[in-house]
């Protein structure tokens, strides 16, 4: 037989402060606390720990497993409060992106460093040899400037380049031409714009998918759903492409296949993907499916574009 397991048991609840009078309970009524107060051993806590890392490896890969292979079920299941077998969206789509970050960083970093020392040698070559940074004869004086004296650029000659080629003298476009004078002076690498375009991505995600909620939202109007449950199905649409595009630029490296057929299998996809995702979450019919994907994917990339566009120019600022 074995031995009766030992407790020094409590009337109330050191976690949760609930008390239930009763010391023979065992685990707390309220909190489900163990009523057991002793001081708890080295094994207890390496215990705690694995079963917790095993905890969330089966949620993981569930997750994963049914975000592969079954389009939309997990944001379905999700939805329909089928939530103990999943990882919490939120908490996936941070554990996918660092993954993606990872990869990214992984892959481009060595590449960029190259290119750095390229543009570093060009930079040197052109200072030597005094090559101008400006070389239209037509116009103002100021606009014609040699590399060796660039880095003594004030904020009245940077106007006066942009009065000359006829464009505003704002704040925005000053910090442009500046960015352009440090990238050619090499005063500013092309490896600090690729963090900061990392950086400023990974943060306006975050807006981008409650953004796509919303647009998804006003397909499904007359529909009795809930904004959070179109939220859950963009989280969980972002967490498949962001892992397709870490997948694709692995599968880029190791076979060296073209960026564009990469590109063309990539849209295609996340079209595929998205489809099969709106048919099982919402429940339409096939032709009303792909025309909401169509629409849906055209919005999509619109966006996209232009999100492109403002983290280039954010990163340059």
């Amino acid at each position: 037989m074995s031995r009766a397991k030992k407790r020094s048991k409590s009337t109330s609840c050191p976690n949760c402060h609930g008390v239930f009078g009763d010391a023979n309970y065992n685990f707390c009524p309220y909190c489900g606390q163990e009523n057991h107060t002793h001081k708890l051993p080295v094994k207890h806590f390496v215990m705690e720990t694995l079963e917790s890392f095993t905890h969330f490896d089966t949620k993981f890969l569930n997750t994963l497993k049914d975000l592969i292979l079954k389009p939309g079920l997990v944001t379905k299941n999700y939805n329909s409060n089928k939530r103990a077998r999943y990882v919490p969206p939120i908490k996936m789509y941070v554990f996918i992106t660092f993954l993606f970050l990872l990869i990214v960083s992984f892959l481009f970093n060595h590449a960029i460093e190259e290119k750095n020392e390229i543009f570093r040698k060009d930079i040197m070559h052109a200072k030597t040899n005094g090559i101008n940074l400006y070389s239209k004869t037509e116009i103002d004086s100021l606009t014609f400037i040699s590399l060796r004296s660039v880095k003594n650029l004030t904020n009245s000659k940077v106007d006066s380049i942009l009065i000359a080629r006829n464009t505003k003298t704002d704040w925005f476009n000053t910090r442009i031409v500046n960015s352009f004078i440090k990238l050619q002076t090499g005063d500013l690498q092309i490896s600090e714009l690729y963090k900061k375009f990392i950086k400023y991505a990974s943060y306006s995600f975050f807006i981008f998918m409650p953004f796509f909620a919303l647009i998804l939202k006003q397909f499904y109007f007359r529909k009795d759903y809930y904004y959070s449950e179109f939220l859950v199905f963009s989280i969980f649409y972002h967490i498949f492409i962001f892992g397709l595009l870490g997948l694709l630029l692995l599968i880029e490296k190791v076979f060296n296949i073209n960026y564009g057929y990469l590109l063309i299998s990539f849209f295609v996809i996340i079209f595929i993907y998205l489809g099969i995702s709106l048919k099982t979450v919402f429940e339409g019919s096939w032709i009303k499916s792909i025309f909401k994907t169509t629409v849906l994917s055209f919005l999509y990339v619109f966006c996209l574009f232009f999100l492109f566009i403002f983290l280039v120019l954010g990163s340059m600022i």
